[in-house]
């Protein structure tokens, strides 16, 4: 599978804002009790105010985003969101282990946080290296170091 990473422009808002409803609903409603407009909104502003964020295209069409942090011994990625359609193909592993290798090559660390209820990126990124560290009400947090 061959993907490409695209810096994201204000073309892509509202996509973007589409992913980010399409991606998150079943688990806001897991975490929260329903679907809040009034948070989704804030998260997703939140989320572009951060900046980082490129777009996952295969073939020439977006299926997914990824925002990533630079720290001075680590990368952060904010967010990864792969479109429900093109989940389990593969495509969020991948740009994952892309990620790990070049950062690890730096001797740097990635660090991420995932959702308590969201086992599933829970188990992936275990499987991918990925340890917890900490957690807090909503979020486990996690750090993927470089081998030694």
């Amino acid at each position: 599978m061959v993907y490409q990473l695209v810096p994201a422009s204000i073309e892509d808002e509202a996509w973007l804002e589409r992913l980010r409803r399409d991606v998150y609903q079943e688990l806001f409603t897991a975490t929260f009790g329903s679907w809040d407009e009034t948070r989704h909104a804030r998260q997703f502003g939140e989320c572009l105010n951060r900046g980082g964020i490129s777009i996952i295209e295969v073939d020439g069409a977006p299926v997914g985003m990824i925002q990533l942090f630079d720290q001075s011994d680590a990368v952060e990625v904010g967010e990864i969101q792969i479109q429900p359609s093109h989940q389990n193909q593969g495509i969020g592993s991948r740009v994952l282990k892309d990620t790990i290798a070049q950062v690890h090559e730096q001797r740097r660390k990635v660090l991420l946080s995932v959702a308590l209820k969201n086992d599933r990126a829970y188990q992936l990124y275990q499987r991918l290296g990925f340890q917890k560290v900490a957690h807090n009400d909503t979020h486990n947090l996690m750090a993927c170091d470089p081998p030694s």
